[in-house]
């Protein structure tokens, strides 16, 4: 498959993704892509935290602490 081809089927696979959760895990991947396209390591650890509180959040919910 072609790379515009690729494009084209991520973009209706977006289009119709219910699924909140991955939804956030694309958007923390292209924040990464973003930001190590434009920044240092210092700025990745930083997101690297934020998507660690992510998951602890969401364990807590499941845990019923939230």
């Amino acid at each position: 498959m072609d790379v515009q081809s690729l494009k084209i089927d991520l973009i209706q696979w977006l289009i119709e993704l219910q699924d909140q959760t991955v939804l956030q895990k694309l958007q923390v991947l292209k924040e990464q892509e973003e930001i190590s396209a434009v920044h240092g390591e210092g700025q990745m650890k930083g997101l690297n935290d934020r998507k660690k509180n992510m998951k602890m959040e969401k364990w807590n919910f499941h845990l019923g602490k939230m």
